[in-house]
């Protein structure tokens, strides 16, 4: 009897513990999202210049054409937000907008960096999208 009492409390405890634990992540997720949400338009294209020059060491000069179209696309991108926001097929619909957002950022980059931090970006994100 006593057996079978320490084993149920023991598979108790287990239980209990693993949930909190989920508990907890998808908190720290949900802040996350809502800390990301909460950034202006100027915070993530600072953000972005800051991800790239850690990647490619940018120039003053880089830096700020870089801060510049970052601020383009940080801005259509929440325009877009706020063009699909109440909608329930949100992701599908703005989509091909966003991606297209994307695309002329990436072209704008491309243009500004040098051939050899291009190539450090490139590798960086064939790395990142394997992992």
């Amino acid at each position: 009897m006593k057996k079978v009492i320490l084993i149920a409390v023991s598979l108790f405890t287990i239980t209990t513990v693993t949930r909190a634990q989920e508990v907890i992540t998808k908190t720290e997720a949900k802040s996350q999202r809502e800390a990301k949400q909460k950034m202006t338009p100027e915070q993530r294209a600072q953000k972005n210049v800051d991800h790239v020059n850690s990647i490619v060491t940018l120039n003053e000069d880089q830096k700020a054409k870089v801060l510049a179209i970052a601020l383009i696309k940080a801005k259509k991108m929440e325009e877009i937000n706020e063009k699909f926001k109440n909608d329930p097929e949100k992701n599908n619909k703005m989509y091909p907008e966003a991606e297209a957002v994307r695309q002329d950022y990436h072209k704008s980059l491309k243009a500004i960096l040098t051939a050899e931090q291009n190539e450090k970006l490139k590798a960086k994100h064939a790395q990142s999208e394997q992992d």
